[in-house]
């Protein structure tokens, strides 16, 4: 057992749950693998960004050094970017700006609004923007709100706009018929988080208005490669636990093309 898991299994006077240990052994890896690197992404469409290493997201910080955290993702954003040329970014649910920095710096994407409503995280994501030096091209706001991309986002733009969702089950509040006006010309790509929406005919709606307006298309999780050659010196439990994303279970994207 590592030596810091068992000082604070010592500091708790209880045994540590298997997530815990887990966690705790992606904390302490991660954060070597970010010196290592010196807090660039080594590989994949994001590379050379650069990410703080906050307490709150410190969990994922080697994958996302490594360049594998919800690679699926990153890999449909770049692939849509350079087939029906999109520019703008609405992301709500920013977190700590993985995406977006990733996607602004490297150009893949020419701007962003960013949308995440705790503070905390928000502060995070606004030194990220900073470190990577895309202010310029990046707005932030807190609660996702279709009034000010309406606003900020002419008719035309709307046609090469990629709204990224991931808002912990609120997605099935917020894509409403009512707010279709907003979005039916644009791409979305969400993840969808059923179990934390217990009322079955919202979730049947939710999946019947997007049916009804885009092509949806379901975006596969991705192979991650515990055996990548920037993982050689470690042991076979450590590459694997780096891999994971603690995900509760196989998480579902999807990606919607607008039918108009």
């Amino acid at each position: 057992m590592n030596k810091f898991i068992q000082k604070l299994f010592l500091k708790k006077k209880r045994r540590l749950s298997l997530g815990e240990m887990i966690n705790l052994e992606k904390k302490i890896i991660g954060e070597k693998i970010h010196k290592i690197y010196n807090g660039r992404v080594a590989l994949g469409p994001y590379k050379n960004t650069r990410i703080i290493p906050e307490e709150k997201w410190s969990f994922d910080l080697g994958s996302k050094i490594l360049g594998v955290y919800e690679k699926q993702v990153q890999e449909a954003i770049n692939n849509l970017s350079k087939k029906k040329k999109i520019k703008t970014l609405v992301n709500f649910g920013a977190a700590e700006g993985f995406h977006l920095t990733g996607l602004i710096k490297n150009r893949i994407l020419k701007r962003c609004l960013a949308f995440e409503i705790d503070d905390t995280t928000k502060k995070t994501l606004k030194k990220n923007i900073k470190l990577n030096k895309i202010e310029k091209k990046v707005k932030i706001f807190s609660e996702a709100n279709f009034n000010i991309t309406n606003k900020l986002i002419n008719p035309i733009e709307l046609k090469k706009t990629l709204f990224l969702i991931d808002i912990e089950g609120m997605e099935y509040k917020i894509i409403t018929e009512n707010n279709l006006k907003f979005f039916k010309t644009s791409y979305l790509l969400i993840e969808k988080h059923p179990f934390m929406e217990k009322n079955k005919n919202k979730k049947l709606n939710f999946d019947k208005l997007l049916k009804k307006h885009f092509i949806i298309e379901n975006i596969k999780n991705s192979q991650r490669n515990p055996f990548m050659n920037e993982l050689k010196n470690l042991n076979d439990d450590t590459r694997w636990i780096l891999m994971s994303e603690g995900r509760p279970c196989e998480m579902e994207w999807i990606l919607c093309h607008p039918k108009l």
